[in-house]
Formats: structure tokens, C-alpha cells, sequence
């Protein structure tokens, strides 16, 4: 392990977190690789933090919606994984001429969030994948089932959330504060989420806006309570899962804002010496200069502090 740190020129001192992806292998104790860094005296305090994309991921799959899923999936799988069909579907698309999208996307398994987009167009091609299923004589009545089709329209809106949301957490330069943020936004959308479901505002829920117009109005106040308790369990899964991160924010905090930051937060694994860590915070916040850089981005305002410390 040492060799490879030093194959890739990086200077261990340094090292304040280690994700992961949360299996044995990388978290043991003992012959993981977090408990054999820990035991390693070469190592300094470090944070030891499960992947975020991955558990965004995992607490994405917490969201209930297998009644709508199961029947989505299966049908899915039975129009484009068989070339006969597939052709055939394409072809009805076509015949129908009402500007539909062309055809449907296959999901894949590796990428749960993909689910988004299938269940994006097996909405808009809803029509035809009736029609479709109806000439092969297969039996799925919840396509004709206006409070399944509410069910799925509300499966089409939070997988839209939820991908935009995993959309943020990637890219090139993403910095912890940057995820942290992107995230307990996302965590505060859902309480938003919550209590305009409860009042019956479907404002960030188009798609369910649209499927609620054919519904009595007892059949939608029974559908929001039962929707708004799915967006509170999706938001406590969140919290749970995150809470580590929402304990350290003050200092992770620290490094995008360090000039508003409080002294506390200067502890290990940010800093090795917290005495000296002070009386650097207080001469960082009178450099004018350094306040300016910071605009730029966070990035480049530390490459430039460290350069005025050497």
C-alpha cells in the first residue's frame, strides 16, 4: 500500500479523509484498509466517510414504490428485450403519429437512478404501452388503473428529483463541501416537498399534477397523505444516512468560508496543531488580498494561501 502512495507522489502528512464504498474489505477494523491505515503511525488523523453518490444511491432505493415498479419493469424488459417486439412497439409509435417519443429506454441494473428516464417515457408512452400490451394479450390492468397511473406519476417526479440530485454529486473538481451542500439542500427540498403535498400543492410534481385531473377528489387527498408519508420516510432515510456528515459541517464549512468560520473548528483531521491553527486563522482573516481569491473559487484560494504560508 505504502509503494502505491508513493507511486503516486502523495504526501501521506496530508491526508484528512478516505471514502469508500462501504464494504468489509475497505472499512474492517481490523485488515480493512481504514483499520490498517489507522494502525499505521505513518498515518494522521483522517475521516473516514462512505462514498456519497453511493449512499444517495442507497437511500433512493428506501423510496417505496415497488407496486409501480414491478409492472414497469416487466413490461420494459418484455418490449426491448426481445427484438420482435421491440420492432413492433417502434412501429405502433409511429402509426399513432401524436408526437410521441420514439421508443423506450432500457434500464440497467448497475445504474438505479437510469430508472428515472425509463419511467419518464413509459409515462409519456403510456397510451401505446396499453395498446401495445393489449394486442400481445397480456393481462396488466394497472394500466388502465387511474390511481396506479397516480402512483407512477408520482414514481416519474421524485425519480426526477432524485436524478437531478445525483447529477449534482458528479463532475470533475467536486469538492466535499460541494457534495455536503448539493445534499442537505436536497434533504430541506424535501420538507418542501412534505408540506406542499399535504396541502395539496403538486407545484414541483408536474407529472402528478397532470394524472391528478382524472381523479375524484377523495381519491387524491387519500393518494397525497399516503405520497407526503413517502417524502417524510425518504427524508429521515437521508437525515439518518448523513448524519455524520451534518456533525462535521461546521468544518467542512471551514473550507469553503473560512474568513466567517469559528475558531473551534480548526481540530484534527483539518489541522495538526490547533494553538497554531488559531493564530493562522486570525492572520488569514486580515489578508484583503486572500478575501478576494476566495470569489474565485474555493480551490484556487487554497492553492494561493499555501503559496503565501511557504
Amino acid at each position: 500500500m505504502m509503494a502505491a502512495f508513493a507511486k503516486a507522489n502523495l504526501p501521506i502528512p496530508k491526508l484528512t479523509a478516505i471514502a469508500t464504498d462501504g464494504a468489509p474489505a475497505m472499512i474492517g477494523s481490523v485488515n480493512g484498509l481504514v483499520g490498517l491505515c489507522k494502525a499505521d503511525q505513518t498515518f494522521p488523523d483522517f475521516w473516514n466517510f462512505h462514498c456519497i453518490i453511493h449512499r444517495e444511491q442507497l437511500v433512493s432505493k428506501s423510496l417505496n414504490l415497488n407496486n409501480v415498479m414491478k409492472p414497469v419493469m416487466e413490461i420494459v424488459n418484455y418490449i426491448r428485450t426481445h427484438a420482435l417486439n421491440h420492432r413492433q412497439f417502434r412501429n405502433l409509435i409511429a402509426e399513432l403519429d401524436q408526437g410521441l417519443p420514439g421508443d423506450l429506454p432500457l434500464h440497467c441494473t448497475v445504474r438505479w437512478l437510469s430508472k428515472s428516464k425509463v419511467f419518464s417515457r413509459f409515462f409519456e408512452l403510456l397510451d401505446a404501452v396499453k395498446l401495445f400490451m393489449e394486442e400481445k394479450d397480456k393481462d396488466y390492468p394497472e394500466l388502465s388503473d387511474l390511481e396506479w397511473i397516480m402512483d407512477l406519476a408520482f414514481s416519474v417526479d421524485m425519480l426526477c428529483h432524485l436524478d437531478r440530485l445525483n447529477l449534482t454529486l458528479q463532475g470533475k473538481l467536486k469538492m466535499l463541501p460541494d457534495l455536503v451542500q448539493s445534499v442537505f439542500a436536497f434533504v430541506n427540498k424535501l420538507k418542501l416537498f412534505e408540506a406542499h403535498i399535504q396541502k395539496g400543492d403538486l407545484t414541483h410534481f408536474h407529472t402528478l399534477l397532470k394524472a391528478s385531473e382524472q381523479v375524484t377528489s377523495a381519491a387524491l387527498k387519500k393518494k397525497r397523505d399516503r405520497y407526503a408519508t413517502l417524502v417524510a420516510n425518504l427524508h429521515e432515510s437521508f437525515v439518518t444516512r448523513f448524519c455524520d456528515l451534518q456533525l462535521k459541517r461546521p468544518q467542512i464549512t471551514f473550507l469553503v468560508d473560512p474568513f466567517n468560520a469559528e475558531t473551534d473548528c480548526l481540530k484534527a483531521p483539518l489541522v495538526t496543531d490547533e494553538a497554531a491553527a488559531e493564530l493562522e486563522m486570525i492572520d488569514l482573516c486580515e489578508e484583503d488580498q486572500l478575501k478576494a481569491v476566495l470569489r474565485e473559487g474555493t480551490v484556487e484560494f487554497w492553492k494561493k494561501s499555501q503559496r503565501e504560508r511557504d
